[in-house]
């Protein structure tokens, strides 16, 4: 392994923008540097060149060198979600069709947990007086019954935007997915009266059934179109600084997007830090040839579940996104508020809490010394001893012992506890929450947890991964050698991935040729987005997915169609596939025999090749397999509650282990930039690829 950049070789990098940390990742394909910056929310530039430039730094060069040389640069950024989180976003106005104005306002019954833990209605993302109805209808077979009225249109606009103050409409009008002339005429009306707003069509976006989705998804997308300026400015300084490459996005389907892309549909970015991490580990997973994981990323503000199965991500197609239901397609992922930033806190019973709350990277944990004063789970793990305060980031900074006692003590003083005692009770709620969000994903998809690996990575992951696989009784835990910075490796990873969609709503079998329409017409589109990404025809493929349902069911399944030439489906193959998954799900004992199946949606899933990161640079070196590890010191760790808890555990240095070293536990391993807990009776090998592969003990 070089430890210089290597121009001749090309190279990539990879950037994640967390809540805390922004992480890259450069490889040249020989070998790979890493860094971490605090994010700068204000300004995502500016922590992301900070980061790039370190890991310039630490390969030897400069970042106005590397850019010219690299053949790809890919970004996961949070800019989309924070926007929504927050509920931070654009006024927002909605047109749709007279009669179904209180669409929207009727389906705010769903609840969330505020930052103090209490379920509440989530904030609205489209004010009531912001609604508008207009005369037009169009039927369920695409008819228009009722002309599109053009000057109630451009007076409801006018409306909205001189009156209400709307910088952004949508507009989503009933069957518009059947025959979208009205909304293409509407959007047509208001560029040309208004040429700057910003106006998105629920039908041009999301050409399905179901109008509530398809509305929130056009609100969605129209309330965070400001969120995308940070990245444009992004974009422009990498060019001005010689990037000769166009910056790719991740989306939250796992694959990769280009900045105009991003633009037509901005809230597509929404997820995007997760999906990346999941992409990046399935690759990981094929690679060590476990192609069933479940994955538990746990970085500064938030710990994500989701599930590989055979090799390839779990998406889903419509759910939950920030307290609104809509339609996204996006890696199947369920999140807590529970990261290395997550606070600790007491409630109104006196109770110990942890999160949804973060100190994120401005103030931070106590311990980073930048202003925060509540303790979060990286202090109680400094207090504990599980982090060493002279190693943190491979020694780039120093953590502040001292304050993280100081708050915990402060918290514990509510509580009765001493500072100790909190500090374990922090880490013992916060894996509990983690637990549960295990189980949670695994009760979802009918899985045995007996039967699954953990692959583990963010920050803070491998100091509770083990734990969790411990008491969900788990094979194992598998955790990369990039854990810290997966999600960033994945970034430069993921091939652009472009969707379309087409309503069917037809029952099974349908008339091939219909299929066969629907197909080429989509296949066309989809390599027209990928030609506009700048991808070679001979780096495209296209596959096809449908969305089955039973009759009158609300829920799809999407099962992935065996050939592209759809007048040949075989649509008994298709019905079994279908059932064979809804079994998997729901039990086989919840179909009816019988029961006649629907063809809901027709999906083209276009794929285009890219310059990627390897997964092999950086693992040229052996020992034989076996060998044993060489303990460079030992810490006392708080491993139990009660008092004199306390226990000398050996640590390993993480870069004095090399493909076949074994070693057991209890052990603390410090890596450069994050640090893993092997339990007690634990074993731990390290594989060809820079893996720690933990065997638990049941």
């Amino acid at each position: 392994m070089s430890d210089v950049f290597q121009f001749d070789h090309g190279g990539c990098i990879g950037v994640d923008v967390g809540g805390t940390f922004t992480d890259a990742v450069l490889t040249d394909g020989i070998g790979v540097w890493r860094a971490k910056s605090p994010t700068t929310p204000a300004n995502i530039a500016d922590g992301v060149l900070t980061a790039v430039a370190l890991a310039a730094a630490r390969a030897g060069t400069e970042l106005d060198r590397v850019l010219p040389a690299v053949g790809r640069f890919g970004l996961g950024t949070t800019a989309v979600t924070n926007v929504l989180a927050s509920r931070a976003g654009r006024r927002v106005g909605l047109i749709t069709t007279k009669g179904f104005e209180e669409l929207v306002p009727f389906a705010r019954g769903r609840k969330v947990h505020d930052e103090d833990g209490w379920l509440t209605t989530p904030a609205e993302i489209v004010s009531r007086h912001r609604i508008i109805g207009v005369a037009e209808r169009v039927d369920r077979d695409g008819e228009v019954v009722t002309p599109l009225d053009a000057e109630e249109l451009v007076r409801a606009a006018e409306y909205l935007i001189e009156v209400q103050q709307a910088d952004a409409l949508a507009i989503s009008f009933l069957w518009s997915f059947r025959n979208p002339a009205h909304e293409e005429h509407a959007v047509a009306l208001i560029n040309e009266r208004f040429p700057a707003m910003a106006v998105v069509s629920g039908a041009a976006l999301h050409p399905a059934v179901r109008e509530y989705e398809r509305t929130t998804f056009a609100l969605l997308n129209a309330y965070v179109t400001g969120a995308f300026a940070g990245i444009e400015q992004l974009s422009g300084e990498l060019a001005d600084r010689g990037l000769a490459v166009p910056l790719l996005l991740v989306h939250s389907a796992g694959g990769s997007i280009s900045v105009n892309e991003a633009r037509r549909v901005p809230v597509g970015l929404a997820e995007s830090g997760p999906a990346a991490g999941v992409a990046a580990s399935a690759q990981l997973s094929r690679a060590e040839g476990i192609p069933d994981v479940i994955t538990c990323d746990m970085g500064g503000t938030s710990f994500d579940v989701s599930v590989i199965a055979g090799g390839q991500p779990i998406r889903r197609t419509r759910g939950e996104l920030m307290g609104v239901w809509t339609a996204l397609s996006l890696v199947d992922v369920e999140s807590i508020g529970a990261g290395g930033g997550s606070i600790g806190w007491a409630d109104a019973r006196g109770m110990l809490r942890v999160g949804p709350r973060s100190a994120g990277s401005v103030p931070g944990p106590a311990c980073y010394g930048w202003g925060g004063i509540d303790p979060t789970v990286t202090d109680a793990l400094l207090v504990l001893g599980y982090l060493a305060p002279e190693k943190f980031l491979g020694g780039d900074m120093m953590l502040d012992l001292d304050a993280a006692v100081r708050a915990c003590g402060t918290l514990g003083a509510q509580l009765g506890m001493d500072a100790y005692e909190t500090a374990w009770g922090i880490r013992q709620v916060a894996i509990a929450g983690m637990i549960t969000a295990v189980r949670s994903r695994l009760a979802a998809r009918g899985l045995d947890p007996r039967e699954q690996m953990i692959l583990s990575y963010g920050g803070c992951g491998g100091l509770f991964t083990p734990s969790i696989g411990e008491a969900i009784g788990s094979r194992g835990v598998l955790i990369p050698g990039l854990a810290s910075v997966l999600s960033a490796f994945g970034a430069a990873t993921t091939d652009v991935r472009r969707e379309r969609i087409k309503a069917v709503l037809e029952p099974m079998p349908v008339d091939p040729m219909l299929l066969e329409k629907l197909g080429q017409e989509l296949q066309a589109q989809v390599n027209a987005d990928l030609e506009a990404d700048g991808i070679e025809p001979s780096a495209r493929s296209v596959e096809f997915e449908a969305d089955l349902r039973f009759r009158r069911q609300v829920w799809e399944i999407s099962i992935p169609l065996a050939t592209q030439q759809l007048e040949r489906v075989e649509f008994g193959s298709l019905v079994d596939s279908f059932k064979d998954e809804y079994a998997k799900r729901y039990g086989r004992g919840s179909i009816v025999l019988g029961a006649p199946v629907e063809f809901v949606n027709l999906r083209a899933v276009g794929t285009g090749r890219t310059v990627q990161a390897s997964l092999e640079a950086g693992h040229t070196e052996r020992v034989k397999e076996g060998t044993r590890a060489t303990v460079a010191s030992t810490r006392l760790v708080r491993v139990e509650r009660n008092e004199g808890g306390e226990h000398p555990v050996d640590v390993y240095e993480g870069r004095d282990l090399l493909p076949g070293h074994t070693l057991e536990g209890p052990a603390l391993i410090e890596g450069t930039d994050t640090t893993v807990w092997v339990p007690a009776r634990a074993t731990v090998t390290m594989t060809a690829h820079g893996t720690y592969a933990l065997e638990l003990a049941q």
